[in-house]
């Protein structure tokens, strides 16, 4: 889907649903100049400039809870057009906003850029989102774009690389230069054993800063999305860092609280 420039953007007193996919229309201007080393070109920075949309997928209680800030995902498909697909469970359960991004797909970084851009922009502005738990996730050129999209906007805690590593320059280095400045930010990757893409595995745990918090999970398979148990087990590893590991921050007290308080519901459950 091309960036139309008369296409009308979705006003900000559109209805919103929970646990209803709503197709968003949105617009990014010209990025920052900074963004340059991660799309390449100035006519990379030329395409992330139009219209664009995603998918904005509310979980069940956020209409409840008006002064509650939430965690979201962003998701990046090689094809266009994301899916939550095998991650809808873990992300319903665990409260997540979902914003699947329409026009990002293999091809110039400007428009997986733009399409990130304007989504977020228009996402923080709509909904009630926790900066600081801000997540993108994407499966092979999609995992490429989520490793961009987690250095080009504050506040990302995490990014889940699905049968790829980070994007790469011309000279084939990964793009991750901004991540030295991201001393939380936690990486997991996931990878089937036959996926040719595995000998990347070791070559992005090594190009990582020594401060970046890493998971690798392999699967049997191929070149594809991880199965929904194996992307559940690096996100609930991904909170636990968060909740359990770190040091508490105030910020994000509601969402500790919210977290203990669906975990202890489970086991009651189970009891």
């Amino acid at each position: 889907m091309s960036a139309g420039a008369g296409a009308q953007v979705t006003p900000m007193t559109e209805p919103l649903a929970e646990e209803k996919e709503i197709t968003i229309t949105c617009v990014n201007t010209k990025p920052e100049p900074q963004f340059l080393p991660l799309m390449d070109t100035m006519k990379d920075i030329d395409d992330a400039v139009g219209t664009f949309h995603y998918k904005l997928w509310l979980p069940k209680g956020y209409m409840a809870e008006p002064q509650r800030r939430w965690p979201c995902v962003f998701i990046a498909s090689p094809s266009g057009n994301a899916r939550m697909g095998p991650m809808r469970e873990s992300l319903r359960r665990g409260g997540y906003v979902v914003a699947m991004l329409v026009e990002s797909q293999n091809g110039p970084w400007g428009r997986m850029g733009g399409n990130f851009m304007a989504a977020h922009d228009d996402l923080v502005r709509r909904v009630r989102i926790q900066e600081g738990l801000k997540f993108a996730t994407g499966m092979s050129g999609g995992a490429r774009a989520s490793g961009m999209f987690v250095q080009m906007r504050p506040g990302f805690a995490g990014v889940i690389l699905q049968a790829a590593g980070f994007g790469f320059t011309e000279t084939g280095v990964y793009k991750i230069a901004n991540l030295r400045d991201m001393p939380r930010l936690l990486v997991g990757m996931t990878m089937g054993d036959s996926d040719s893409n595995k000998v990347e595995i070791p070559n992005v745990v090594a190009s990582l800063p020594p401060t970046v918090t890493r998971l690798v999970e392999t699967f049997p398979g191929g070149h594809d999305w991880a199965p929904a148990a194996v992307f559940d087990k690096v996100l609930s590893w991904m909170e636990r860092q968060i909740y359990l590991e770190s040091p508490t921050r105030a910020e994000l007290q509601p969402a500790n609280l919210a977290y203990f308080q669906r975990h202890y519901a489970a086991h009651a459950t189970l009891a």
